[in-house]
């Protein structure tokens, strides 16, 4: 039975002129860290002036598929790309985490309803497009959470957690 969640075709010109932008060595990859110690950083500010901090789970579905179909290389040229498009799609002033192996956070400070649907999309829009690596062209599915502080948790343990929860219950996002 096929692996829904990712497709791998032949890239189209557009994708293969992009392949070698996406590629990229894993060592430049961050470590994996706790979610709930950085967000309890970000959440001291949010206190002070009283604002919402927002917590965006994001895990990539797949990646392990990835890697037993086509190596260990692959599936870390795919994580850089995906870690440096998710950097790309944030405001200046939000925050980007690794959290797992092919899971990853955006902490928003200062950001509304509004501002985390928005900014959702466009990392949901832009993470889901097609990665060029080498000769293919690899989609992968998504799932989000997103956790809002003080409605969703008081701490950044609690506002983690329920952040990931929701990513866990999420169903797959494909574009």
């Amino acid at each position: 039975m096929p692996d829904r969640a990712f497709q791998i075709n032949e890239p189209a010109a557009a994708l293969r002129d992009s392949a070698k932008a996406d590629a990229a060595p894993a060592a430049e990859l961050p470590y994996r860290a706790p979610l709930g110690p950085v967000v309890d950083r970000q959440l001291a500010t949010s206190r002070r002036n009283a604002t919402p901090l927002a917590v965006i789970a994001l895990s990539l579905d797949g990646v392990d598929s990835i890697r037993e179909r086509y190596g260990p290389r692959v599936e870390n040229q795919l994580l850089y790309a995906a870690w440096n498009r998710l950097k790309s799609h944030l405001r200046a002033s939000d925050l980007s985490v690794r959290v797992g192996d092919a899971e990853f956070a955006a902490i928003l400070p200062d950001a509304g309803a509004e501002t985390v649907t928005m900014v959702e999309t466009r990392i949901l829009d832009a993470l889901a497009r097609p990665y060029g690596i080498d000769t293919l062209a690899i989609a992968v599915a998504l799932r989000a959470g997103v956790a809002v502080y003080p409605h969703d948790g008081a701490t950044g343990e609690a506002l983690a957690s329920a952040a990931l929860a929701a990513c866990a219950a999420d169903r797959p996002w494909a574009r």
